[in-house]
């Protein structure tokens, strides 16, 4: 590539980020789309973006076929980023190109669990992992926000949800099924912290927009619902070793060996409990609107404060309907 097409090319990505920033798309989500974005560019390292029609994105697509083996997953979302950088971004109509991502989002349609099939999902899960599965299942929440979880984000009867900055997201519901088990988790995690710091241990990671005050990040409140290894990092006066949150990875293993233990056909993910959740919501009559919210899809208006504005009526948890099923 040359020169000014690398340049050209590298505009176009830092506007595609701004342009996802201000649409507040997942960091993960993020991250697929401009990679996706950055491969159709250097494929056409030779044409200009404006050039580019739908037989330029199929022979794209057909490479990465023929050299990748794309799952249908990934197309769909290559696709879905392709069309957010030539029509959002290069401010191009593509023409075929929105029915070809329409047929690609049609054909993958959501995977739902039955609430038979999350109590036998569920039945295969002990200690911290059935906890996670629960709160996925019961919560609605992503995969990346249950490992994120900290004690400062337990409530009463609801989950305070907060993205990677530590900011307020949304609330959504804590099971009923869940409090007892997770105070006894609590307990054990609060012996085992006690004893760390004892050993002048228990820094915990914090956010980026947190103070890294020593105080704050050895506190309590501060520490993950689900602790992973301690991490090295360096700060001003030297190294220092701080607690992170158990792998995701970790969890999303956890999800597909209890799916296939059960007997589950589909490969179950954080994102099959979450479509659940909402499924089997709608399916009692909750509000649609209701749902979205409680899922963080339409984020309310004081996202960037410490509380929403008005207060949410949390539904009860489908977690806690499981056994009459």
């Amino acid at each position: 590539m040359g020169v000014r097409a690398e340049q050209s090319s590298t505009t176009l990505i830092g506007r595609m980020r701004d342009h996802l920033d201000d649409r507040d798309v997942s960091e993960n989500v993020q991250k697929a789309w401009l990679y996706w974005a950055r491969c159709l560019l250097l494929f056409h390292d030779d044409r200009s973006p404006q050039s580019l029609q739908l037989e330029d994105i199929e022979a794209f697509l057909e490479h990465l076929d023929a050299s990748r083996r794309l799952t249908p997953a990934s197309r769909r979302q290559a696709l879905m980023a392709i069309e957010c950088l030539l029509s959002d971004v290069v401010g191009i109509e593509v023409p075929g190109l929105p029915e070809m991502v329409a047929r690609c989002r049609d054909s993958l349609r959501p995977v739902v669990l039955s609430p038979a099939q999350v109590q036998q999902l569920l039945s295969h899960l002990r200690g911290a992992d059935w906890l996670m599965a629960s709160l996925v299942y019961g919560a609605g929440l992503r995969l990346k926000e249950c490992v994120r979880l900290r004690v400062r984000d337990l409530e009463t009867d609801r989950i305070v949800v907060r993205d990677s900055t530590g900011r307020f997201s949304r609330e959504s519901v804590l099971p009923q099924r869940v409090r007892e088990p997770l105070r006894e988790h609590l307990e054990e995690i609060k012996l085992q912290h006690i004893r760390e710091l004892a050993d002048g241990l228990g820094s915990v990671s914090l956010p980026a927009r947190i103070k890294p005050v020593l105080a704050t990040s050895r506190s309590w409140a501060w520490q993950f619902l689900f602790p992973g290894p301690y991490v090295a990092t360096r700060s001003g006066t030297g190294p220092d070793r701080h607690r992170g949150h158990i792998p995701d990875r970790q969890l999303a293993s956890v999800l597909e060996k209890a799916g296939r233990d059960a007997g589950i056909d589909q490969t179950v993910t954080a994102n099959t409990l979450r479509n659940s959740f909402a499924t089997h919501l709608i399916q009692r009559g909750v509000a649609v609107a209701d749902v979205e919210r409680l899922l963080g899809i339409k984020r309310p208006a004081a996202s960037h404060g410490e509380h929403p504005i008005s207060p949410l009526n949390i539904p009860e948890s489908p977690a806690d309907l499981l056994a009459t099923h």
